[in-house]
C-alpha cells in the first residue's frame, strides 16, 4: 500500500511541478513527473529498507514528498544546464 500511496503523491507533485516548467522546458511534462514518481518510490522503498514497520506514517510521507520535490527540482536542473563545450582548441 505504501508503495502506491508513493506513486500517487509523485504524479500529483510531478504533474504540478510539470505544468509549472513547462514554459521553461518541453521535457517537462513527461520528465518531471517520471522522476517525482522515482523519488517517491525511492523514499517507500528506504523506509522498508530501513524498518519502518509501522503503518504508513507521517515520516514516510513527508520523505515521499520531499524526493518527489527533488525530482521535479532535477528536471529543472537538467533543463537549465548548458551543454559541454565540445569544441577544443589545439595545444601548442
Amino acid at each position: 500500500m505504501n508503495f502506491l500511496f508513493a506513486v500517487i503523491i509523485g504524479a500529483v507533485i510531478g504533474l504540478a511541478g510539470g505544468f509549472a516548467l513547462k514554459s521553461r522546458q518541453p521535457n517537462a511534462l513527461w520528465l518531471a513527473p517520471a522522476l517525482a514518481v522515482a523519488g517517491a518510490l525511492v523514499a517507500a522503498l528506504l523506509a522498508l529498507i530501513f524498518g519502518d514497520d509501522r503503518q504508513y506514517g507521517w515520516k514516510e510521507i513527508t520523505l515521499q514528498i520531499v524526493l518527489a520535490l527533488v525530482g521535479v527540482a532535477a528536471t529543472y536542473y537538467l533543463g537549465t544546464r548548458k551543454p559541454a563545450d565540445t569544441t577544443a582548441t589545439p595545444a601548442p
